[in-house]
């Protein structure tokens, strides 16, 4: 797979963890399904707002050594033209 596609999926994992986390907020906050639904719909809840964070945590973790990898080589290439 080309890095292009892994940055493409990994930036869409991304947006779907923070959307499952924002589900996860809008049902605490703005529902009554903590109370009307019981164990079952803190579970829920809570639900979202895990598997939101489980999927975006990894991608950005990724994306951010991409970063400090592209840093690095940016780096080392102005060192070098420095050199010369």
């Amino acid at each position: 797979m080309k890095e292009h596609t892994i940055k493409s999926i990994m930036l869409g994992l991304m947006i779907l963890g923070v959307v499952l986390v924002l589900i996860g907020l809008y049902l605490a906050i703005f529902t009554d399904i903590s109370t009307s639904k019981g164990t079952d719909g803190i579970f829920s809840i809570v639900g979202f707002i895990a598997a939101g964070l489980f999927i975006s945590v990894p991608a950005k973790l990724y994306l951010t050594f991409q970063i400090m990898k592209l840093n690095d080589e940016m780096l080392r290439a102005k060192s070098e033209s420095m050199k010369k």
